[in-house]
């Protein structure tokens, strides 16, 4: 009878499985219209990949210099077919849930997993980074022309149908440059708030578990550099240390890592202090664990929620910082297309031609909201006072 029970507890409608024809369609059919709008966006994404990618496959492949193969070109063409896999994954496991014991079911993951989806603004955040990301990886399949290409048309052409964003004053397409500037922008993003989480985590972690003058010492000087500004930090630093192509890029990444830990360092130490009079930690004391030990392998790992939540959160506020750098003429050099270029070289023909500023600035706004409706659903989903 218990074996009955919990198979009927996920037995999907019959009409659910209208999402193997087609992705979307079975969530809206039961009621689950962003998870149904969401994977039909991601559908259309795909499908927008495969029309205008597959016919000029070859030539994507072959763009390398000197007609050599294009790495980020192969790398498209297999994500392509890992997202589609993905996409139909996700209708079939809406179609056919899996069966699980009661131990999973009540499993945290499981009740973390089943919270985050029923948070509705959590998951239209999520689906507009995966729609943005899915656009990011896919640039070399949708993307017309070559971003770096001059007078691909007419100059300041606005949006019509041979030029979906129109283009700039050097007859370069918009919406190609758009999508390889998103590549960058959020590359950017991630890497340097993965160097912020890891310095941040390990100097908050440190700080709490050895208390005394180490704890004062290094918030001494997480609170010195909390009181600098971060903007005049960054432009102070950019000033001081000028690099050309491609190491500029490394150089703005690891700028804004080095300058954005200081909240997570905050966080990880007001978590590590609470975790620090938890039995588990006192136990793991008691039988000469080793400090590193004890901060590596018990205090961080629980201490983790917190920080993806601001991580979620820091990477649209790092994305605005790297535009804020490029608008002002001190982040990713020209002819490089990145969101804050873009934005700055659309700033002289702004009254003749406003989609040039106006749609990147756009996609700032876009990515910065999906993260942090994203990093809202987060947050409810890993609270466990607010499941």
């Amino acid at each position: 009878m218990t074996a009955i029970v919990k198979k009927e507890r996920f037995i999907a409608p019959p009409v659910t499985k209208l999402g193997l024809v087609f992705p979307g369609i079975g969530h809206l059919a039961v009621g689950e219209w962003v998870n149904g709008l969401g994977l039909m966006a991601l559908v259309g994404t795909v499908s927008w990949a495969i029309i205008a990618g597959l016919p000029r496959i070859s030539d994507i492949w072959f763009s390398g210099p000197g007609g050599g193969i294009a790495l980020h070109s192969v790398v498209a063409t297999f994500s392509l077919v890992a997202v589609t896999a993905a996409i139909w994954r996700a209708a079939y496991r809406r179609a056919f849930p899996r069966v699980m014991d009661d131990e999973e079911w009540n499993s945290n993951r499981q009740i973390f997993l089943r919270t985050l989806t029923r948070h509705r603004t959590g998951m239209m955040g999520f689906y507009g980074v995966c729609v943005l990301l899915t656009f990011t990886i896919l640039a070399p399949l949708i993307a017309p022309f070559d971003p770096l290409a001059i007078d691909v048309g007419p100059q300041l052409e606005p949006p019509g149908w041979g030029y979906l964003l129109g283009t700039d004053d050097y007859g370069r397409d918009v919406f190609s440059r758009l999508l390889f500037g998103a590549r960058i922008s959020m590359s950017i993003g991630f890497v340097s708030v993965a160097i912020a989480a890891t310095m941040g985590t390990s100097i908050g972690a440190t700080a709490a578990f050895f208390g005394g003058s180490v704890d004062r010492a290094l918030m001494w000087f997480t609170d010195l550099l909390l009181a600098l500004p971060r903007l005049v930090l960054l432009l102070a630093i950019v000033g001081m240390i000028q690099l050309k192509g491609a190491k500029s890029i490394f150089l703005i990444v690891a700028i804004l890592g080095f300058t954005g830990w200081m909240g997570v360092a905050r966080i990880v130490r007001s978590q590590v202090l609470s975790l620090k009079q938890q039995e588990f930690i006192q136990a793991a004391q008691a039988l000469g664990f080793s400090s590193q030990r004890i901060v590596f392998k018990h205090l961080i790992p629980n201490a983790m929620a917190p920080v993806i939540v601001y991580c979620s959160l820091a990477i649209g506020a790092t994305m605005i910082a790297e535009a804020g750098l490029s608008f002002l003429g001190l982040g990713v050099p020209p002819p490089i297309a990145t969101w804050g270029v873009m934005v700055n070289d659309g700033r002289g023909p702004l009254r003749a031609a406003p989609w040039i500023a106006t749609m990147p600035g756009l996609a700032i706004v876009a990515a910065v909201m999906s993260f942090n409706l994203f990093g809202d659903g987060l947050r409810d989903a890993l609270d466990p006072k607010l499941r």
